[in-house]
């Protein structure tokens, strides 16, 4: 089989499609092109480029590759990269795309791609651990920033740590272009050393700061896969990431890493560094056996026509064993109503239908022996149809966010839902507690169990999909009053932070909307003359977008 493989020339140079390359070579013959992302130096680098000579044509973010295609090759593989695909605010689509089978590398982009492509997969990437030494000195902290771009600068990592004590922070004074900004002048006094590298060719300065680092700031507000945080999972170093795709697809806050809110300057904890390195890295290397055991579904996926994959949105990984809700000792459970008996009981409200069973008894089958809770994350279906991951956090950590008022505009996030939440029976005796009827309820469960130490079991899986739920705002701010005890103030914290998380979501729609409406012209474009809308959508990425959206704003 010939495949052809269209690629950025700056991908060629990080290696951050190799993985994929690599496994295609596998399984094929490829012929391999990079270039910018310019439809004249891609024609030059592609001389001769004939589509009817490749069984299989995968396109890896370079869109302007489909300028080269027909539309009526058979079997045409598009992986866009989810960072690429926003513009201004708005998702980025052409009908052009229509004609390819979409490849997600990220949970968020599957969430759009849902709405609009006809064929489409999902599949998480995780390298190999044991290919880099494992860190392990948290004697003192030390920190590693690559300054990239404004939304990150020194000084708001200066925020987050300023509740502990780091002996250095390194940062890599490395900006991409139009970021520029001035190095800090001094370091904070929690700072005990401030370290800066530049560029340079070999890349030898980055590798060292990096190397005596055990917590890395994440230096960018959303990523395509996000290589530089899986590659500082995997040495076991402690992650820190805003609280967006696809750091959020990977790290669960207060278990493998730290999350904030993107913006936020409030100091986190890192008083659990190690644990949370150690096992971020033993997580890596289990996604990383899931990446190897789905490769045969993947490449299916990138070898098969179009035509006939039957399926409108596959999730590539191993098939598991199949086995029921009873044989893995787990009876469905509804709140309100008689316990039945066995070893584990899932919570669902009235309405709701259990998860996969296969994946359900996976999770029993990989919890430890002294676990009394395991739970799961979960996809929230929209009316539309399409799907939001929803990882779990830890319940201290997930709480401590709460109490900060640091919520979504649907609310506090972290704790999952009842429908992807086994519990023993007896674990519910020993807390006189009731089964979970709804998410706060659940919170408190699992904040009791925790404070008696049960012991809680997170399963890194999707445990179900579940319908939107009514926020509840009235039963997260009596909880809040319940259980803050000292933190009087709590309560009206959240409160504040919920209008302020919905006001924030309506002020970015709005400064959105003409974004959309350019994107919207571009697509229109598209299904009229692909080389117009090239030519408008090099137009709108210059001034002239400023002053289109101007316009529009009348």
């Amino acid at each position: 089989m010939r495949v052809a493989f269209f690629g950025l020339d700056y991908h060629a140079r990080t290696g951050s499609s190799r993985f994929l390359l690599d496994l295609v070579q596998r399984h094929a013959t490829v012929d391999a092109v990079f270039a910018p992302p310019d439809v004249a130096a891609l024609r030059l680098a592609a001389a001769g480029f004939d589509e009817a000579r490749y069984d299989a044509i995968i396109v890896w973010q370079l869109h302007e590759a489909f300028a080269l295609l027909s539309g009526r090759h058979r079997n045409v593989t598009f992986a866009p990269m989810l960072d690429a695909m926003w513009r201004g605010g708005a998702f980025t689509w052409r009908p052009s795309f229509d004609a390819a089978k979409i490849l997600c590398f990220s949970w968020a982009l599957r969430e759009q791609v849902m709405r609009r492509a006809p064929v489409h997969a999902l599949v998480q990437y995780y390298p190999d651990p044991a290919a880099r030494p494992a860190v392990r000195d948290f004697d003192a902290l030390r920190g590693f920033l690559w300054y990239r771009r404004r939304d990150i600068p020194p000084g708001q990592v200066f925020a987050l740590t300023a509740g502990a004590r780091f002996d250095s922070l390194a940062i890599h004074d490395a900006p991409d272009p139009g970021h520029e900004a001035p190095f800090p002048t001094a370091a904070p006094a929690h700072v005990g050393r401030l370290l800066r590298s530049t560029w340079s060719a070999d890349g030898a300065a980055f590798a060292q700061r990096l190397a005596e680092a055990n917590v890395f700031f994440a230096p960018r507000p959303m990523e395509g896969i996000g290589m530089a945080v899986l590659e500082a999972m995997a040495a076991g170093m402690c992650v820190v990431a805003p609280d967006a795709p696809t750091m959020n697809e990977y790290v669960s806050h207060g278990r493998n890493g730290l999350l904030y809110a993107p913006g936020a300057h409030g100091p986190l904890d890192f008083a659990r560094a190690a644990e949370i390195g150690a096992r971020a890295r033993d997580d890596i290397a289990a996604g990383h056996a899931r990446w190897s055991a789905a490769e045969p579904a993947l490449v299916d996926f990138l070898l098969t026509p179009m035509a006939r994959l039957a399926q409108r949105s596959a999730l590539l990984r191993a098939a598991l064993p199949a086995r029921g809700l009873a044989e893995a000792g787990i009876a469905v459970a509804r709140p309100n109503g008689p316990l039945p008996e066995a070893d584990w009981l899932l919570a669902l409200p009235e309405g709701a239908a259990p998860g996969d069973a296969a994946t359900l008894a996976q999770a029993v089958a990989e919890a430890p022996a002294g676990a009394g809770i395991i739970r799961g994350h979960h996809l929230l279906r929209g009316a539309d149809g399409a799907e939001a991951l929803h990882r779990t956090a830890e319940p201290a950590a997930a709480w401590a966010r709460v109490l900060r008022g640091d919520v979504s505009p649907d609310g506090p996030a972290g704790f999952g839902v009842p429908e992807a939440t086994l519990v023993r029976p007896d674990i519910l005796a020993r807390l006189g507690a009731a089964l979970p009827r709804d998410v706060p309820a659940l919170a408190d469960l699992l904040l009791q169990a925790q404070a008696a130490g049960v012991a809680i079991h997170d399963a890194d899986a999707v445990l179900v999909r579940a319908a939107p739920a009514p926020a509840g705002r009235a039963a997260w701010l009596a909880l809040a009053r319940r259980r803050a005890g000292a933190e009087a103030e709590a309560e009206q914290r959240l409160d504040a932070g919920w209008d302020a998380a919905i006001a924030a979501a309506r002020a970015r729609d709005a400064a959105a909307a003409p974004a959309r409406r350019a994107l919207a012209l571009v697509a229109a474009l598209d299904r009229a003359s692909p080389a117009l809308a090239r030519a408008a959508e090099r137009l709108l990425a210059g001034g002239a977008m400023r002053r289109l959206r101007a316009w529009l704003r009348r």
